[in-house]
C-alpha cells in the first residue's frame, strides 16, 4: 500500500485537528476487566442511562424515524438470508453515526474501532458503552470489549435492551427464529445474527452493505443535510484485496475492495454475500483517489476474535436480566438470554442494577489462514 493512500474520514473531511495514528506495532487495547453484570432489561417509562437530554432527543428521533420506515426498508431486501441480516444489522445513536452488526445471538457485535476512536489516546478517553438502534428503531446499549486499531475493529457486548416486559428468551431451536414477526418476539426469541463466510468469495461476487449514511452533506460548500435513509442497503460486489498488503492491517485503509454504496457514517457496516447473507467483512474506508470502497477482510475478523477468546468468557446457559421497573424498583430473574424489544419507550426514571454473572459464548475460527496474500 502506498504511503500516501490513507483512510478518507469524516473528521477530515471536516477538517478537525488530526491526531497522529498509534503503532501499527501496538497491540489491540482489551477493555479493563469489569465485575460481570446481567443484560439490563429498561422498561417503558424509564429513562435511558448514560444520554444527555440533547442525545436523548436524537435518540427518540431516530427511533421514531426508523420504526416509520421499517414497512420501506424491510421491503428493500428479499430473501429470509437478507432480511435475517437486515435485522442482524444496527446504527450507532450518536450525532457522529456508524454502523454495526450482531455476529452471535448472545448479543456480541462487530464494528470498526475507529467508531469509538481514531488513535489509542481518543479510544482510552470515550465512553465505553453507547446506545445502537436495530432498523425497526428498537434500541440495545453495548459496551466495548476489545479495540484494536492495526485490524480496525472493535467488539462489544449488548449489556441492556429496552423491553415492553415480555420474556423471550433462547432455545435450541432459535439460531435465527426465521419465522418470526418483526413485532412478535415469543419466548425462543433471541439476538438475530448473520454468520461469518466459511469460503472466500470469487472477485466480483454480488454483495450487499447495510449501514447508516452520516445525515450532513460533507460534500456541499455549504451546511446542509443528505436525504438518505438512517438505514440504507446498497448492492455491489466484492473486487479483491488490496495487492501485497497485509489483511490483518487495516489502520491507514481498508485492504478489502468493494463497490457497493456508501457515505460517512457506514463504518462498521456489515459487507455480505447476496447468495447467503453470510459475512464477508466490515466496510471502513474509501480511497478519494480511485473512489473504490474498502472494508476489513474476513481474515482480519477471525484473527481478532480468536485473539479475543478470552474476552468472551464462556459460560453455561441462560442469562440472569435485571429488568428496571418504571416506579424504579428492580426484579432479577433467571431467564433466556434476551427480552423482548421495545420501540419506544417512555420517559422516565433510572434505577441502579445488581451484579450477576451474564452467560457469553467464545466465538473461534477454524481458519488455518497465515493472513497473507490475497487472503479475504
Amino acid at each position: 500500500m502506498s504511503n500516501d493512500t490513507r483512510r478518507i474520514l469524516r473528521s477530515a473531511a471536516k477538517q478537525q485537528e488530526s491526531i497522529s495514528q498509534p503503532s501499527s506495532l501496538r497491540p489491540p487495547l482489551d477493555a479493563p476487566p469489569a465485575p460481570e453484570h446481567p443484560i439490563i432489561t429498561i422498561l417503558r417509562g424509564s429513562k435511558l442511562p448514560n444520554l444527555s437530554p440533547a442525545e436523548c432527543k436524537l435518540f427518540r428521533e431516530k427511533q421514531l424515524r426508523l420504526s416509520n420506515d421499517t414497512p420501506h426498508t424491510r421491503a428493500s431486501v428479499s430473501g429470509q438470508h437478507l432480511r435475517t441480516a437486515l435485522e442482524a444489522s444496527l446504527i450507532f445513536a450518536q450525532h457522529e453515526a456508524g454502523s454495526a452488526v450482531c455476529i452471535h445471538p448472545a448479543g456480541w457485535v462487530l464494528t470498526c474501532a475507529h467508531c469509538f476512536g481514531e488513535t489509542e489516546e481518543e479510544y482510552l478517553a470515550s465512553p465505553k458503552t453507547r446506545w445502537l438502534l436495530f432498523y425497526d428503531g428498537r434500541a440495545v446499549q453495548a459496551e466495548c470489549r476489545a479495540w484494536d486499531a492495526k485490524r480496525d475493529l472493535a467488539l462489544l457486548k449488548i449489556i441492556a435492551i429496552e423491553s415492553d416486559g415480555a420474556s423471550a428468551g433462547i432455545g435450541p431451536n432459535s439460531r435465527n427464529n426465521n419465522n418470526r414477526n418483526d413485532h412478535d418476539h415469543d419466548a425462543d426469541a433471541s439476538f438475530p445474527f448473520v454468520a461469518l463466510s466459511d469460503y472466500k468469495p470469487a472477485v466480483h461476487t454480488p454483495i450487499i452493505c447495510i449501514g447508516q449514511p452520516g445525515s450532513e452533506d460533507l460534500e456541499s460548500a455549504t451546511d446542509r443535510k443528505t436525504d438518505y435513509g438512517l438505514v440504507e442497503v446498497s448492492r455491489g460486489a466484492f473486487k479483491g484485496m488490496v495487492p501485497g498488503a497485509d489483511p490483518c492491517d487495516n489502520s491507514e485503509i481498508g485492504t478489502l475492495k468493494h463497490d457497493a454504496w456508501t457515505y460517512w457514517g457506514h463504518s462498521g457496516a456489515p459487507l455480505l454475500n447476496t447468495a447467503d447473507g453470510s459475512l464477508i467483512g466490515l466496510h471502513s474506508s474509501w480511497d478519494d483517489r480511485t473512489r473504490m470502497r474498502h472494508g476489513v477482510p474476513l481474515v482480519a475478523i477471525e484473527m481478532f476474535l480468536q485473539e479475543h477468546g478470552e474476552v468472551m468468557r464462556a459460560e453455561s446457559v441462560g442469562q440472569r436480566v435485571c429488568t428496571i421497573l418504571a416506579d424504579g424498583k428492580k426484579e432479577v430473574r433467571q431467564r433466556g438470554l434476551v427480552q423482548s424489544l421495545a420501540a419506544r419507550p417512555m420517559a422516565g426514571v433510572q434505577a441502579p442494577c445488581e451484579n450477576g454473572n451474564a452467560d457469553v459464548i467464545v466465538i473461534s475460527s477454524d481458519s488455518s489462514d497465515d493472513g497473507h496474500g490475497e487472503t479475504l
